[in-house]
């Protein structure tokens, strides 16, 4: 019950912080041992990186690690950055690709991260700009 909590509260921020209509279901969320996570993202294609979470369009479900802390704010700013992925699938936005959906994430996680639990996260924004444009389908 817990973590539908946090997501309803999640979506009251998203709203208050976005033009996104956020008044929808909450979405399912599994939790997952690491590699099993990894599998069902990448399956057998090359990994990229850590996967910290992923929203999967197709089954509506938001997938994070077995290890998810509530009480963590660099946690719950991951939780945010798949519920804002629900949310722009829930809106019916079209993104050209699938990478397009991160363009407004990273800054909104970012802008949550330091409103709500005043935790800086500085990311790398050319590194933002190649993983949320087209051409680069990571």
């Amino acid at each position: 019950m817990i973590m539908k909590e946090i997501i309803a509260a999640l979506l009251i921020w998203l709203g208050a912080n976005s033009d996104y209509t956020v008044d929808m279901v909450i979405p399912t969320v599994i939790l997952l041992p690491q590699a099993e996570m990894e599998q069902r993202y990448y399956g057998e294609a090359e990994r990229h990186g850590h996967l910290h979470a992923f929203y999967d369009t197709e089954e509506d479900v938001i997938y994070l690690p077995d290890t998810w802390d509530r009480t963590d704010p660099w946690d719950l700013g991951v939780l945010l950055h798949e519920v804002i992925h629900y949310v722009q699938d829930q809106n019916d936005l079209y993104f050209s690709c699938k990478n397009a959906m991160e363009k407004e994430s990273w800054p909104l996680q970012q802008r949550y991260l330091k409103e709500v639990h005043d935790f800086q996260w500085d990311y790398d924004q050319l590194w933002h700009h190649m993983i949320s444009t087209c051409a680069n389908q990571y």
